[in-house]
């Protein structure tokens, strides 16, 4: 018995000499980094990164949060981007932290220049992370990095909700903007877009007072295109508008939104429900690219002045059907111009079987020769609130 309680007090007291988390960090030791922003410097060549580190106590109940910035922004200069994180130990007073950090904004020279490097070093990292959403923009990065955004105060966050409320509402932009879509095509002729953010005014406020003003577009960001890179290299880009249609025939949405015009009146309609199908078949020794999209449509706005009939729906249908139509193709045939594979379809060649194949596959730029042959077909589902107009306005005033 004796011995049992000399076990149990010699645990007791090893138990008590333990130093428990002896390696724990505590947050307020770490700069959590938000959002990341990168270029090259044109004189010397170095690499500029900036990074916007939350500040946890603009959050915070007690603070109040006045006149408190919810992030601070770092500029950090090396020779190369494996130096960035051990340099900003001379000038980031926390312990950096990038673990969790969502999104990602590359200037458009660096881009045009090519990201072969960033993309090798990214992969590299054991904490790498795969959903990172890659931004391209066309204004100065450091007044981008600098910018307050009213609403949603942590930046990356709101480049992360733009996304997600485009790809929702319009489908403009599609969620598949990450890294790893553009790491996915590097050894592939086939294009990867990315969206371009653009500072809506030339300078950004610089200070706390910008959550006081009431006007929200001033100074703030906002999609403005999407970038077409072939490999790692930027090669052009196309406008939000053609986004959609691009990502309505690759079948990367679930919703799309359209204006059109029926007799002379305009109708604004969005798509839900959609289904992409596509093949690739041989006509004639041509290769075709069949797409063919099924959608709901929902009427949300209808400037017509006649009553909902069964035929006019068929009319507003039959216009949807070819306006998308001709504006899908015709971004089709501007991508076959600027020898810009979007769509894929050297890959989707080269994986074909069979002898009439071989003689195409034979060919250099075989898919530059390839048709496209797409089919809309629509239904409208949602009509809103009322079938037909209210006519107060035509009225003569006579009793």
């Amino acid at each position: 018995m004796r011995a049992a309680l000399r076990r149990l007090a010699l645990a007791g007291l090893a138990i008590c000499c333990l130093t428990g988390c002896w390696d724990r960090t505590e947050i307020n030791e770490l700069a959590i980094v938000g959002l990341v922003g990168s270029e090259e410097n044109k004189d010397t060549g170095s690499t500029i990164v900036y990074y916007q580190i939350v500040n946890p106590l603009a959050f915070s109940q007690e603070s109040g949060r006045g006149g408190t910035s919810p992030v601070y922004t770092y500029k950090i200069e090396g020779k190369s981007r494996g130096e960035m994180g051990h340099k900003s130990a001379e000038s980031v007073p926390r312990k950096l932290f990038t673990d969790h950090y969502q999104t990602h904004i590359i200037t458009e020279s660096l881009a045009r220049k090519g990201l072969r490097q960033f993309v090798n070093f990214y992969e590299r990292q054991y904490n790498r992370r795969s959903s990172l959403l890659l931004f391209v923009t066309d204004s100065k990065l450091s007044d981008v990095m600098m910018t307050y955004t009213p609403l949603e105060q942590l930046p990356g966050r709101t480049l992360r909700s733009l996304v997600y409320n485009t790809n929702k509402s319009t489908g403009r932009i599609s969620l598949k903007s990450r890294v790893k879509d553009l790491v996915e095509n590097m050894e592939s002729s086939t294009c990867t877009v990315l969206p371009i953010i653009s500072l809506r005014d030339d300078k950004p406020f610089l200070t706390t007072k910008r959550f006081e003003s009431i006007e929200a577009n001033r100074s703030n960001l906002v999609l403005s295109g999407a970038a077409v890179f072939k490999q790692d290299r930027m090669i052009g880009k196309i406008g939000l508008r053609e986004n959609g249609f691009y990502n309505l025939l690759k079948g990367e949405t679930n919703s799309f939104f359209q204006s059109i015009t029926l007799n002379k009146m305009d109708i604004d309609l969005s798509a839900n429900k959609i289904k992409v199908k596509q093949s690739m078949a041989l006509t004639g020794g041509v290769p075709v690219w069949n797409v063919s999209v099924t959608a709901n449509l929902a009427i949300h706005n209808n400037e017509q002045n006649e009553k909902l009939s069964w035929e006019n729906l068929s009319q507003l249908t039959d216009q949807f059907n070819r306006e998308v139509s001709e504006t899908a193709g015709q971004l089709y045939e501007k991508a076959l111009k600027k020898d810009w594979d979007l769509f894929g379809l050297e890959d989707k060649i080269k994986n074909k079987r069979g002898k009439a194949w071989k003689t195409i596959q034979g060919k250099a730029d075989a898919w530059k020769e390839t048709k496209l042959n797409l089919t809309i077909t629509s239904s409208v589902n949602d009509v809103g609130e009322i079938i037909n107009p209210y006519e107060g306005g035509l009225a003569n005033g006579k009793q």
